[in-house]
């Protein structure tokens, strides 16, 4: 099998909020995933990423309650080609640190464990019209499951139970299928590649149920050769949605939003090993209700082909 490109996304974390919760009103410890441009492999791939975010809160008509959340991530993924199909398994570990008008609070814990199945219907080449180079074209489409084996210790029947526990949990605690599809052009050494995803949601045995989250992205790539090493600088646009979050059938009142950022980055690859480099800058986001704000995001990662 010949070796080859591409990328596939999942949902970026979109917070929830309900003002009537005081502080909590932020949180994205259990949705804060993302893939970018996959260095080339002929049979599969694994590695190790780490991601940091951050997000600052305020309630709108009390400005003396706010949250200033930070959200760590490190993950083991990996990928792996038969025939056709495409499968890919994700592991993450999540931190984060809650610093509130009313203090300091710490977890972590293991997160949900992704497994995701592409299929490749579209795989074509042709000349350009010079006969200068070449275009290809590859379209895979595809679905998974997110399974509940995250950290998830709420308890709605402890007296101190508030509904945005939920949103601070390495785990959603529910089962969730994720639908999407992955379109690659490539001539010469410039390509683009454009993502779609749909996360069809749950509801835990709390009652709790995120809203079923939207992404699609778009990013230009340009392949650099300098000896044994490759080079892919990127650069592009992300946008996430949700619609709104409802606990024992309830509604959580502004916990649907949307977030559209730019983002640049690159894939260096020295033989087998890659690394790769990603930041995230918002330009436009509503979440709720214009009460918490995102911040820039990193993402930092190392892979072995084979």
């Amino acid at each position: 099998m010949k070796k080859r490109f591409f990328s596939v996304v999942l949902i970026l974390c979109m917070v929830d909020v309900s003002s009537s919760f005081a502080c909590e009103i932020c949180g994205c410890a259990n949705g804060n995933f993302q893939i970018g441009l996959l260095p080339n492999f002929s049979k599969g791939f694994f590695g190790y990423r780490y991601s940091a975010s951050k997000f600052n809160s305020q309630v709108r008509n009390e400005p003396s309650e706010f949250s200033h959340d930070y959200y760590k991530t490190m993950e083991v993924w990996g990928g792996y080609n038969i025939k056709r199909f495409q499968l890919m398994a994700f592991m993450p570990y999540v931190f984060s640190r809650k610093v509130t008008d009313d203090g300091t609070t710490s977890t972590q814990g293991a997160g949900d464990f992704m497994l995701l199945v592409n299929y490749k219907i579209l795989s074509a080449a042709s000349l350009t019209k010079d006969e200068s180079g070449s275009v290809r074209n590859d379209l895979y489409v595809g679905g998974g499951i997110k399974l509940p084996t995250g950290v998830n210790r709420v308890d709605p029947g402890n007296p101190d139970f508030n509904v945005g526990d939920f949103r601070s949990q390495a785990g959603t605690g529910s089962l969730d299928f994720i639908l999407n599809a992955t379109h690659n052009v490539m001539w010469n050494r410039s390509g683009v590649v454009t993502n779609a995803a749909y996360r069809i949601n749950s509801a835990n045995k709390q009652g709790y149920k995120f809203g079923n989250r939207t992404y699609a992205n778009v990013a230009y790539y340009y392949s650099i050769n300098r000896s044994a090493l490759n080079i892919k600088p990127s650069a592009g646009l992300n946008f996430q949605s949700n619609t709104i979050n409802t606990f024992q059938g309830a509604q959580v009142a502004d916990s649907n939003g949307y977030n559209l950022s730019i983002t640049a980055g690159a894939n260096f690859l020295f033989k087998k090993i890659g690394f790769n480099v990603t930041g995230f800058a918002p330009v436009a986001q509503n979440m709720y209700d214009g009460q918490t704000k995102a911040s820039s995001r990193v993402l930092l990662g190392i892979t072995y082909s084979f």
